[in-house]
């Protein structure tokens, strides 16, 4: 048995696992026996799979809202801000975290009742922050004329689900990846006339997506 805590040891397992076979796929016995822990001292730290669920998105959710409330603190420009949650949620949390990602995408909904409330409501914390800024760039007037509501759940299409795709072994680092969803995100908010050469060249590097690399 690994010397890591067992409860880490179960959650870490958990995760592979959920990522590998899926949530209903997965027993509290697979868990345990991969992990080396018997199921009796599996139910020791946790309830029921479900448990197990929840407590593996809800610790994803929080650390992402941390990031994201880091950034919002720091950078008091919106479209900088904008840029830098982007690349945090893309590099630090969605291509670091593409087993949790997967997870959440995929089987948040066999969560109940106030589990399943608890995981809506950081949702739509997420939401509401990613909303207010796209509000705040809207009155810059540096906004295409797009309806924030749409952009906003588009963004999180973008990031969610790239995991479907996207290979470690292939040819683009994360970084680049992450480089490429940022350039493509940005050409669809932004007027290119609105926003200062230098500015913009930062934000879309290498004259904007036509001369990216394909993702991997």
């Amino acid at each position: 048995m690994s010397t890591r805590n067992p409860r880490e040891l179960l959650l870490q397992t958990a995760i592979d696992l959920f990522f590998q076979k899926g949530y209903m796929d997965t027993s509290i016995r697979d868990i345990g026996i991969t992990a080396g822990i018997s199921s009796s001292l599996v139910y020791h730290y946790f309830k029921d799979k479900e448990e197990v669920l929840f407590q593996i998105i809800n610790s994803s959710s929080v650390e992402l809202m941390e990031v994201l409330q880091e950034t919002e603190a720091r950078v008091s420009d919106p479209l900088e801000c904008l840029r830098e949650m982007l690349t945090a949620h893309t590099v630090r949390f969605s291509l670091k975290r593409k087993k949790e990602v997967k997870i959440i995408v995929e089987d948040q909904y066999f969560l109940r009742g106030m589990r399943l409330e608890i995981i809506k409501k950081q949702q739509r914390e997420v939401y509401q922050l990613y909303y207010k800024k796209l509000q705040e760039l809207g009155a810059t007037g540096c906004m295409n004329e797009v309806d924030p509501t749409v952009l906003n759940f588009s963004l999180f299409g973008v990031i969610n689900w790239f995991f479907r795709w996207y290979q470690e072994d292939g040819r683009l680092t994360e970084e680049e990846v992450a480089d490429n969803l940022i350039k493509i995100i940005f050409h669809g908010i932004v007027k290119p006339d609105s926003v200062p050469g230098p500015q913009i060249a930062a934000l879309c590097p290498d004259g904007g997506i036509d001369n990216a690399p394909s993702p991997s």
